[in-house]
């Protein structure tokens, strides 16, 4: 089996969440790990000690994912995030490049280089960096948008509302007032036109006093 598929199937089985049956499978008996100059097993035995006690106090793996991969001569590299939690309920997150060395079809010697990515695909690992900041940086944005809008829309209805009561309140009374004040003028000129009219009888009895002359 070449390289590239030797390397590959081991990924494949971290990636199920089988880590201790990947490296008991892969590793050969002689395995170096270390991932600092304190941090080191010199035997396939020891590391897999560390992993048992590791895993004894996991209470959940939440996330496993191979973010990019390749292959040398003898050597291959897997960078990976897995998101643990603990049984107090304490996460765990590591990203890191596993970085193997390869002999007879047996893992010879892995390091673990925690926080870096492998160079060759910085441009994906950036790409998809920006795909998941994109979303926080829109939902406050739409947040804010919202709330400049619905002042506006309330004040809108409130200006419609005090404009109409106040016009119809002062036309009624105007046009009410002015025929009220018309209609009993033209009755009082009549009632003073009939008595000058009733003084007229008073010239007709001069008539008989000059009969008597």
């Amino acid at each position: 089996m070449k390289l590239q598929q030797l390397a590959e199937a081991l990924d494949a089985q971290i990636l199920k969440g089988d880590i201790v049956g990947a490296f008991e499978k892969f590793a050969a008996e002689n395995c170096v790990t270390k991932s600092n100059p304190q941090d080191i097993t010199k035997t396939k035995s020891q590391k897999l000690e560390i992993l048992g006690w590791f895993f004894s106090n996991i209470a959940a793996t939440n996330r496993i994912e191979r973010l990019a991969f390749q292959v040398g001569d003898n050597t291959s590299e897997s960078q990976f995030v897995f998101e643990f939690v603990t049984k107090q309920g304490q996460p765990l997150i590591y990203n890191e490049v596993i970085r193997r060395t390869w002999a007879d079809g047996k893992v010879v010697e892995e390091q673990y280089l925690l926080n870096q990515s492998i160079k060759d695909s910085k441009k994906a690992a950036a790409i998809k960096s920006s795909k998941k900041e994109a979303a926080p940086e829109v939902q406050p944005a739409a947040a804010k948008t919202a709330a400049a809008v619905a002042p506006k829309a309330a004040a809108k209805p409130a200006a419609k509302v005090v404009a109409k009561p106040a016009a119809k309140v002062v036309a009624k009374p105007a046009v009410a007032t002015e025929p009220k004040a018309t209609k009993p003028a033209a009755k009082t000129a009549k009632a003073t036109a009939a008595p000058t009219a009733a003084k007229k009888p008073a010239a007709k009895s001069a008539t008989p006093k000059a009969g008597r002359k």
